[in-house]
């Protein structure tokens, strides 16, 4: 107990030097940048989630409060895979502890989950991956189940893709207007194409380092000109194609120096054209042009047992990147989803940054 007091306190120490470090007068609200201490930001942490009343906007100081230590809920997650946005916001998070996929409306203010025909939870065995399409429409991998599952905009259940087709699907991407799947098979070292029906189109790649070969790919995503990110996780690099399968490039490499990747987890492409990619044994994300050039690198570990830190993670795992640039990451052992957001012409214009609110991350 008395460690846990240490630890709050000094986190209240560190967020309160940073806040006592902006600006003579006390801003109304903090808002935490990266690169931190710079005139040029690029990445902001908008909020969390880890239980149903953080769907439930209204409290102007909530994420502060959390982030000095105060007491949660229960958490709403139990294994917390993949997170998908539909840019409008609601967001997916798959949970292979619950076998459920969740569902946080933050226009509604309410959680659910993706459910069957008649709305009761949908009875996944092993939901992983997660795409959505130009429609809405949500499609989600089961690997045990080897197939994809697709959802109506409305979370009801429509149909099933894959079967006979697909061994173990994990990460997927999905064409916008829902013509083509590209599906992650990360124990067949290959990646899966199918059409609308379920039809196979293609498949390619074989276990091993040379370019077009894999080893455990694990995720899968499209930039908008319609080329294949694929995160080739056990050769520590992503590979990049182009919509017939043909080899285009590759960056990544293994090491701890930044850029670099020790255990790569999942991968998104913005609409703006940067790559992240989540590194799970160094509790951060990547970010990367779409040539391969690196950008930053955001986060640190940190347990929330001590209360929310922005930038802190335990384990994190899936990532997206919706249509407006909004950046959703998984943390694993903390069992939450942070959201961060790339600062773009439009956010900018309707959340100015103003003197003083800008405080600097813990991690």
């Amino acid at each position: 107990m008395m460690k846990r007091v240490i630890r709050q306190m000094m986190l209240v120490g560190l967020v309160a030097g940073a806040l006592g470090a902006c600006a003579p007068a006390q801003p109304e609200r903090q808002r935490f940048f990266w690169p931190p201490g710079t005139a040029n930001p690029r990445i902001e942490y908008v909020d969390f989630y880890e239980k149903a009343e953080d769907a439930r906007r209204g409290a102007p100081n909530r994420v502060r409060d959390a982030i000095l230590g105060k007491e949660r809920p229960q958490p709403l997650f139990d294994r917390p895979v993949d997170v998908a946005s539909d840019g409008r916001g609601r967001f997916y998070v798959s949970d292979a502890g619950t076998r459920r996929v969740h569902v946080l409306d933050l226009e509604t203010f309410t959680t659910g989950f993706l459910g069957d025909e008649k709305g009761s939870p949908f009875d996944f065995r092993l939901p992983h991956g997660l795409g959505i399409d130009g429609a809405g429409q949500v499609y989600v991998s089961d690997i045990q189940q080897h197939q994809i599952h697709v959802f109506g905009a409305d979370g009801r259940f429509l149909r099933s893709l894959g079967g006979g087709q697909l061994e173990n699907p994990a990460g997927l991407a999905v064409a916008p207007d829902g013509s083509r799947l590209w599906v992650a098979e990360p124990q067949q070292h290959r990646i899966v194409v199918l059409d609308a029906a379920g039809a196979l189109v293609q498949r390619f790649g074989e276990r091993g380092s040379r370019p077009g070969s894999f080893n455990y790919p694990l995720d899968v995503d499209l930039d908008p000109a319609g080329n294949l990110y694929v995160l080739d996780s056990l050769n520590a690099r992503v590979q990049v194609f182009d919509a017939a399968g043909k080899f285009l490039r590759q960056f990544g490499e293994r090491g701890t120096a930044l850029g670099s990747f020790q255990i790569p987890k999942a991968l998104a492409v913005d609409a703006s054209g940067h790559v992240y990619v989540t590194d799970a044994r160094a509790h951060r994300f990547v970010i990367f042009d779409l040539e391969g050039r690196h950008l930053l690198t955001i986060g640190g570990k940190h347990s929330a047992s001590g209360g929310v830190a922005p930038g802190g993670f335990l384990l994190p795992g899936g990532i997206d990147a919706d249509d407006q640039d909004g950046i959703y990451v998984v943390d694993g052992l903390n069992r939450m989803v942070h959201r961060f957001q790339y600062l773009n012409d439009a956010w900018l214009a309707a959340h100015p940054i103003k003197s003083g609110e800008a405080a600097v991350p813990t991690r």
